[in-house]
């Protein structure tokens, strides 16, 4: 797949492996931005204020954990687990998957807290989106299990 980066030009790598030379940062910032491109304008608003907060000049990167925190579960999986939104549910499934198969150990530690701690917390959520959930999630919801106060797989709450 071709992915084209902000500010032009184009990464010529395959979903969901990353390229070495990338950062997680920007991987999650690239596969948010590909997947719900309808989420642009937040991924920049999200730029800009840390840019105001850390100042101008400072060299800094949203970090991978910022985008998955702010505005893949805040803006996207939350809302449409509110909402039950089907098809994004669906699509936020496939991203979750590929997140999980990434490579990259600060990746999937931001998943793993951030969106799978975070739906078995509330399991109210996590019986919502269960019926989207891939096998990554599905194993990982498996190895939490015996910890859990619920049965994650049974029918009910």
């Amino acid at each position: 797949m071709t992915m084209g980066a902000p500010g032009g030009g184009a990464h010529r790598w395959r979903w969901p492996l990353v390229p070495e030379e990338m950062t997680d940062s920007k991987y999650v910032r690239l596969l948010i931005s590909d997947r719900f491109p309808n989420k642009e304008e937040d991924l920049l608003k999200l730029e800009r204020d840390e840019r105001e907060l850390f100042g101008e000049g400072h060299d800094f990167e949203v970090g991978s954990y910022t985008y998955i925190s702010e505005i893949f579960m805040e803006q996207i999986l939350l809302p449409s687990l509110d909402a039950r939104e089907a098809s994004t549910l669906a699509k936020a499934s496939k991203t979750i998957e590929e997140l999980l198969e990434c490579g990259r150990e600060s990746i999937l530690e931001g998943v793993n807290i951030r969106i799978i701690d975070y739906l078995l917390g509330f399991p109210e959520y996590w019986f919502k989106f269960r019926q989207f959930a891939g096998p990554n999630v599905i194993k990982q919801v498996s190895q939490r299990r015996r910890f859990l106060n619920f049965d994650p797989f049974s029918e009910h709450i």
